[in-house]
């Protein structure tokens, strides 16, 4: 019983930090989550397979909001490689936003932008799923 409520609050604590990723970039506030995601990343090995998409899934959303589109679909791909080999890990919503931030890395990492204004705009996307399926 004891090793349960050891196993439960690691779990509690490895999701955590990923929830609070998930919900500051859900808020709009990409440099905050970027900075979650990075300083906990050094957790993903204990993390549970479904942790480690979702850590993938909002760190490269969070990146690509930022226009770093190269790193973006790193961490893309790697939720993408998860999810392939079990479907399971991520929500219904949650995969659509992965084949969105999929596409979208894809296209961002192939175009130029014209203008300052055009790479300003690509920066500043806005976030890929709405807050209120944040966390599902």
């Amino acid at each position: 019983m004891i090793v349960l409520g050891f196993a439960a609050i690691a779990w509690s604590c490895a999701s955590r930090y990923v929830t609070r990723g998930a919900d500051l970039y859900a808020g709009g506030h990409y440099i905050e989550a970027a900075e979650v995601f990075e300083r906990t990343e050094r957790r993903l090995p204990d993390a549970s397979l479904a942790e480690r998409a979702r850590y993938g899934l909002y760190r490269g959303a969070t990146l690509l909001a930022l226009g770093d589109a190269h790193r973006a679909g790193g961490w893309l791909a790697y939720c993408d490689d998860i999810v392939t080999k079990d479907p399971s890990t991520l929500n219904d919503e949650e995969q659509v936003m992965l084949k969105r931030a999929l596409a979208l890395a894809s296209a961002r990492r192939t175009a130029i932008p014209s203008s300052p204004t055009e790479g300003a705009a690509i920066a500043t996307g806005q976030p890929l799923a709405p807050a209120s399926e944040v966390g599902n």
